[in-house]
Parts: C-alpha cells; sequence; structure tokens
C-alpha cells in the first residue's frame, strides 16, 4: 500500500477535490457520535464500506483503522477527536494509485431539532490524474456520502 501524508481537517478547504454534504438528525449530537463513533458499524450506515477494521486505539488522536471500499484497503488515523462535537482521519495508506492525499471532517452542529451532521471529504490526485480522480468522485464518492447520511439519519431517528 502506498503512503500518504497526514493531513489536518482545514486542509480540505484548499484540497483540489472537495465533497460537502450535510443533514439534520432530530437527536442530540451525543447520540450522532455514539453512532459515528461505533467504526465497526460504519458499513451498516455508509454502505459503500465493505469492512472496517480497528488497526490502533479505537479512539482520540493518532488512533486507526482500516476500511475497505470495494475491495480497496485504505488505512486511516484519526486527526481530531472532540466527543459530541468533531471526528477528522487522514487516509495514511492506501491500494488507489492514483489517490495522493485525502482527509475527512464529521462536524456535529447541535440545533433546536436535534443535530447537523456536516461530513466533508479532501482529494489530491497524483500527478496527472486530477480529471479521473475528479470524476470518479463525483459520479461515486459524493453520492455515496449522500446516501450514507441518510441512512444515517433513519437509523438514528
Amino acid at each position: 500500500m502506498a503512503s500518504l501524508p497526514v493531513h489536518p481537517p482545514e486542509w480540505i478547504d484548499a484540497a483540489p477535490i472537495r465533497v460537502e454534504r450535510s443533514v439534520d438528525i432530530a437527536a442530540p449530537p451525543s447520540a450522532v457520535w455514539a453512532r459515528i463513533a461505533d467504526h465497526l458499524s460504519w458499513p451498516e450506515w455508509f454502505t459503500a464500506l465493505d469492512s472496517v477494521q480497528i488497526t490502533g486505539a479505537p479512539t482520540g488522536v493518532g488512533g486507526g483503522r482500516r476500511v475497505t471500499v470495494n475491495r480497496l484497503a485504505m488505512d486511516e488515523e484519526f486527526t481530531v477527536w472532540d466527543t459530541d462535537e468533531h471526528f477528522a482521519f487522514a487516509v495514511i495508506a492506501a491500494k488507489l494509485p492514483i489517490l495522493a492525499a485525502m482527509a475527512e471532517s464529521v462536524q456535529l452542529e447541535p440545533i433546536d431539532a436535534g443535530c447537523r451532521v456536516i461530513y466533508r471529504q479532501g482529494l489530491q490526485a497524483r500527478r496527472g490524474f486530477g480529471g479521473i480522480l475528479g470524476a470518479i468522485w463525483r459520479r461515486q464518492g459524493a453520492p455515496a456520502l449522500e446516501s450514507a447520511l441518510a441512512e444515517l439519519k433513519r437509523l438514528i431517528e
């Protein structure tokens, strides 16, 4: 697996490929956090994931997990872990040869009706592959994220 740089969630704003989606869930941030912090349950709501395996500490900055998407493994390192508020990670290794960097951020904001989940992804392709990775992400990544947030809402509410 190719090693990738660890980027903080702020990097997403400058990433060449960015996706952001949000959903309002009629539940407190603590209920949503409980689902997000349960890594092994992610494939139940983020169905693009085939599997999740804990590879380091299951919580906290520096912890990690391995996810498999379409039989492609990616190792992730947690870069933010603020209970009930913000979870972020960087992909630190991947079997996707066109990927140069990737970071994701999940923020929970209290609202009158419960909680707003803001999920952001930032990607950078290896030189010469930006158009290909961008097209793949628009066709598959963004719709998968929308579907995941809708399923997260359904499971929690």
